[in-house]
């Protein structure tokens, strides 16, 4: 009983939304079965345990005569109801749909003069909608089909709305096969498989300067699919960049994340081409992003994107901003990870801003659960102990590095990288200023084919000396 899907579900739901599907359940118009009220009643006092069957059935009737038989049925008509609770949820949170829903009833009843006034009514809800997204266009589309079926219903052929019915009909499948397309090619770099596009070339040299891409929606999967499929494609970047900050707010916040991925990913792609003006690029897009809640999925902020947001504001010495946004924003990080983002990120601005001291306090603070930050943690604990010539400490953290990297499965290029940092920070100690020991290893550092820290290291071989941090 303890993994049956229906307790799965009581045990996601929020508070809030559990005291509501209790009022559902105990409606007769609901649910008829007395047993199956009782048996919620049961499973929900239990929460967050689980009564066995015994137990169970029991509960349900202490003269006896329940049988797991009868436990079962119960248990799948609870879930049903369940189930149709998350549909009602789900169904309340689009009027448009509703309204349209009731249009065709009306209509179905031929209560003509009914129809046609919720018809009106339902346009002047969806026309003060602000969102103009591909839900917008869909609504507008089976609106016009209502209208349309209307129409013959009353005998009035002539006045029939068959072009506005094809065209915003073009316009709602046209928004959905680009979403469909721009999600195909997302997943196709992933997977690095190959998948049948079926009508979207079509669709694509159809729009090549066509109106339609003088709406938003449309005009912001279009660029964003050729930015995604083309990473010289500059001027589609822009332009889907431009888009998506002018008019997050007209859009769902499901295609707001998409369109800002899209526009992210293709920043990335451009920095990884050591293509630096994109730093900038991308910083402007998470700053846009974090401020219309495109990167939170669920109210949830990903660590990985708290790191990357970071570690771009710091390498664009936005100190003052990266902060204060390190603080905002970690109420938003998963829980479990909650206190290792923020204590590995802080870390690394007060090791960027030169408090040494702060930076080592949060790095020693506790172990991350995650092998690469946590080898990034030990990473920045080296360079803190070497530009301090802090040699024994530094000793034991190479140490530590190695022994980790043996113990710990790190994939492909990873364990290279760290490796090579581990042995070229050797060489940097052995030096001992010497220029022709200086000269190899800057060849060495220079030829090393992974090193992420190669600019720092390239930084304690210039003629100046060491970095001259305030050492607090």
């Amino acid at each position: 009983m303890d993994s049956s899907p229906i307790l799965q579900i009581l045990r996601a739901l929020p508070p809030h939304t559990l005291r509501a599907l209790g009022k559902f359940v105990h409606a007769a118009y609901h649910v008829t079965h007395q047993d199956v009220v009782r048996l919620f009643d049961i499973l929900r006092e239990q929460l967050p345990g689980a009564p066995d069957k015994e137990t169970l059935a029991k509960l349900l009737n202490p003269k006896g005569g329940v049988t797991p038989r009868r436990i079962y049925h119960l248990n799948n008509y609870l879930l049903e109801a369940v189930e149709k609770f998350l549909a009602q949820e789900m169904w309340e949170q689009r009027p448009h749909d509703q309204h349209l829903a009731t249009v065709e009833h009306l209509r179905r009843l031929q209560l003509r003069r009914e129809s046609a006034g919720m018809l009106r009514y339902a346009r002047k809800r969806l026309e003060a909608d602000p969102q103009r997204g591909a839900a917008y266009h869909r609504s507008e589309y089976l609106l016009q089909l209502e209208s349309y079926y209307l129409s013959q219903q009353e005998g009035r052929t002539r006045s029939a709305n068959v072009q506005e019915l094809t065209d915003t009909e073009d316009v709602a499948f046209i928004c959905s096969k680009l979403r469909t397309g721009c999600l195909l090619l997302s997943h196709q770099a992933v997977s690095k498989r190959s998948y049948d596009k079926g009508l979207l070339d079509n669709v694509l040299q159809f729009l090549d300067g066509h109106r339609y891409l003088e709406i938003p929606i449309i005009a912001a999967y279009y660029h964003g699919y050729f930015a995604q499929s083309d990473p010289d494609a500059d001027s589609h970047f822009r332009r889907l960049k431009m888009l998506v900050q002018e008019h997050a707010a007209a859009f769902s916040l499901a295609e707001t994340h998409d369109l800002y991925l899209m526009a992210i990913n293709f920043c990335i792609r451009r920095i990884n081409r050591a293509d630096e003006q994109y730093f900038r690029e991308i910083f402007d897009l998470y700053r846009s992003g974090l401020q219309h809640g495109a990167l939170l999925e669920d109210g949830i902020l990903s660590r990985w994107t708290y790191n990357n947001i970071a570690l771009t504001a710091m390498r664009l010495r936005e100190f003052d901003w990266t902060k204060q946004f390190l603080t905002d924003f970690m109420p938003f990080l998963p829980e479990t990870h909650r206190e290792g983002a923020y204590n590995f990120n802080i870390a690394r601005y007060y090791y960027d801003t030169g408090d040494y001291r702060q930076a080592m306090q949060h790095l020693l603070r506790m172990e991350y659960d995650d092998v690469l930050q946590n080898l990034a943690a030990k990473t920045i604990l080296c360079k803190i102990y070497f530009e301090l010539d802090e040699v024994d400490a530094l000793e034991n953290q190479l140490d530590s590095i190695q022994i980790y990297l043996r113990r710990k499965k790190v994939l492909g290029y990873h364990k290279e990288n760290y490796t090579a940092i581990v042995r070229l920070m050797r060489k940097l100690l052995a030096t001992g200023g010497s220029a022709q020991a200086g000269a190899r290893l800057r060849r060495e550092i220079e030829q090393a084919p992974v090193l992420t820290e190669r600019e720092w290291m390239l930084r304690q071989l210039a003629p100046a000396g060491r970095s001259d941090k305030n050492r607090d």
